[in-house]
């Protein structure tokens, strides 16, 4: 795919932000050098990891990077402990790369991260079960660079149930605890991420928050149909709420297509709720299949190539690309 002059000049004037990337999972199991320049990923669909280094996010233009704080719903009472260590690998990167990367949890702190070309690192939990159905180490949490609370992964805890996974329930709603900590994440300034989250809980999510929501990292049910996929109805409530979706770019969930997928999935929500709530989540480093197009940090240019020739707008790539996200994130943190 040839990426014309305009692609690649409007690339470049974008702020680029990657709400969900797993590439700490990748460093707790492969002790993966950022700084190296890795050769792609040769299996089918770039199978698993290998999606994501220093140069290859910056031959991509990412501008700010959500990194996945995962923990295992087997650590029990050990849940705290693990999020404490999940954040402290981001640190020890951070530390490791200060001339590439930098801790960036506010709009004004991205554009100058931005602006001194470096890239803006911050931290989103993937579900709460690593809470232990307590409140009381958000705010911590927060300081150290969490910047947004998935409620769920792939497994019930005390807030909510999945989408898909163990006990998952497309009906049910938030807990009582559930409920008490989408208050406490308005309270803190911190932003609500549904991903994850059955319909019933992303309903209730959306109806409670005082704030704008975030579907990080899914697709659109529109345009096919998937268990990690939104219907519209889902759709129209995160958008009443002013929030965005972040379509993620994991082949089983996109459907047939690689990356002309992804273009119409970002197409839906456009038409759908508004160009406004599109956003990008791509998985990388998520051990799952992605489409060759899309298979590393570097084929970004090609995603602005595809959105042009769908007809897109400069103005509407710009926003999809990271401007609904600093829209989000201005009015929830600042």
């Amino acid at each position: 795919m040839t990426i014309s002059d305009e692609a690649r000049a409007l690339h470049e004037r974008a702020l680029i932000v990657d709400l969900h990337c797993d590439v700490l999972l990748t460093t707790t199991f492969l002790k993966w050098n950022w700084a190296r320049r890795h050769r792609p990923n040769p299996t089918p669909g770039a199978l698993l990891m290998g999606h994501v280094d220093i140069p290859r996010l910056r031959e991509g233009n990412v501008g700010a990077m959500a990194l996945g704080i995962v923990t295992s719903p087997l650590a029990g009472n050990r849940g705290p402990t693990k999020i404490e260590r999940m954040l402290d690998r981001m640190d020890d990167k951070l530390r490791l790369h200060p001339d590439h990367l930098e801790l960036g949890t506010t709009t004004q702190a991205i554009r100058r991260i931005r602006e001194d070309g470096r890239i803006a690192c911050f931290a989103g939990l993937e579900g709460v079960h690593g809470l232990r159905g307590k409140l009381d180490r958000l705010e911590h949490y927060r300081d150290r660079g969490m910047r947004f609370c998935g409620l769920a992964h792939f497994t019930e805890n005390e807030a909510c149930k999945p989408m898909v996974g163990w006990g998952q329930h497309p009906t049910a709603g938030l807990t009582d605890y559930g409920r008490d900590l989408v208050d406490e994440l308005n309270r803190l300034n911190m932003v609500v991420d549904v991903a994850h989250v059955n319909k019933g809980g992303v309903m209730e999510t959306c109806a409670r928050s005082k704030a704008p929501v975030i579907c990080s990292h899914t697709a659109c049910n529109g345009v096919y149909s998937s268990p990690r996929g939104l219907d519209d109805e889902q759709l129209r409530a995160i958008a009443d709420t002013g929030g965005i979706v972040g379509v993620i770019f994991v082949s089983m969930f996109l459907g047939p297509g690689g990356l002309a997928a992804v273009v119409e999935h970002l197409t839906w929500i456009r038409d759908t709720v508004g160009v406004e709530h599109c956003a990008i989540g791509s998985d990388w480093e998520g051990f799952a299949s992605y489409p060759r197009e899309l298979d590393g940090a570097d084929k970004l240019p090609l995603l602005t190539q595809a959105l042009l020739d769908r007809g897109w707008t400069h103005g509407e790539i710009l926003a999809a690309w990271g401007g609904n996200f600093m829209r989000v994130l201005g009015e929830v943190a600042g």
